[in-house]
């Protein structure tokens, strides 16, 4: 379905890449459904990179087309989302790049096109200088493929002669933590929130983060997150003797390199809870993707419980 290209054989293709406008599709007789595919240019922000790629899909067969896209994305974890297509169910190459198999959202008259807009995000930090992908891209729609490479435009706003990039393998996260004194509820009960910061310190590919918490004996099991996400029991942490641990995906999605998220843990215990300290807990945030665990500690943040009296 697709054709890899090595980064050598990409970089030396770049000039006229990064001269040309739209990627065309392989050559395709008369009577048939072709598809084009522009390159995908992912613009610096002030954190990583966002791009999209324009495909034109055209019917050029006497009967409606109401067939379906398959779009492989450049790089892991990179693919966001598309207009024009959606239904899309996902499949991994063997190199953990995601391919989005959707169908068309409009039936194709005969000798009319349609558009398909696909964006991406990349966590990568913008450079002085252009990269490229060491693979293309590639859409397919009827048996006929078109592949785009992806090129990071500099902060001088240049693509002239792009190094190869090469991602990151390894998270580096750093996460810090407040301590946090419980207070009595309306109810009784003690409640009190947990400031979390966590900041990304690499580009190593993925698409969500997740955390997790350890608390001792005497808080409840119902630890929630805020913002509130969705939320499953912990396995990565080692839990306190009576304790509880609690794991939930962090909201935003993918966190670039460089920028940092805040969270809170909100954190209850009974209302019969005796005034004074009721021990540390310790929360951890990992990115969720293919990449190779940290070892130096920094994603994990150690604070202490405090009941008021």
């Amino acid at each position: 379905m697709r054709t890899l290209m090595r980064a050598g054989a990409i970089a030396l293709a770049a000039s006229s890449v990064v001269l040309g406008g739209a990627v065309a599709a392989q050559a395709a007789p008369v009577g048939t459904v072709t598809v084009a595919v522009n390159r995908l240019i992912l613009e610096p922000a002030e954190y990583g990179h966002t791009g999209s790629i324009r495909i034109v899909v055209r019917n050029g067969t006497s009967e409606p087309f109401s067939g379906g896209i398959t779009i492989t994305e450049p790089m892991p974890y990179t693919f966001v989302q598309t207009e024009g297509a959606s239904g899309c169910g996902h499949n991994t190459t063997p190199d953990n790049r995601t391919i989005a198999m959707c169908g068309l959202d409009k039936v194709i008259k005969p000798g009319r096109s349609t558009v398909v807009t696909v964006q991406f995000r990349s966590p990568a930090k913008p450079q002085a200088y252009a990269q490229i992908a060491p693979l293309n891209g590639s859409v397919e729609v009827d048996g006929v493929t078109a592949e785009f490479p992806a090129l990071f435009r500099s902060t001088t706003g240049s693509l002239r002669n792009p190094s190869p990039y090469v991602a990151d393998t390894t998270q580096a996260l750093s996460v810090a933590a407040g301590d946090v004194t419980l207070t009595r509820q309306e109810d009784g009960t003690f409640a009190g929130r947990v400031p979390v910061t966590v900041r990304n310190n690499s580009d190593a590919p993925h698409r969500d983060l997740f955390t997790e918490l350890a608390t001792p004996a005497g808080i409840d099991s119902l630890s929630r997150i805020e913002p509130s996400e969705v939320c499953f029991g912990g396995d990565q942490l080692p839990i306190p003797p009576g304790g509880n641990s609690v794991s939930c995906t962090l909201y935003g999605g993918q966190l670039a390199e460089g920028q940092e998220r805040a969270f809170e843990w909100v954190l209850t215990a009974p209302a019969e809870t005796p005034a004074g300290p009721i021990g540390t807990a310790t929360t951890l945030v990992e990115v969720a993707g293919d990449v190779v665990a940290q070892t130096d500690g920094a994603n994990l943040a150690t604070f202490n419980i405090t009941v008021a009296g």
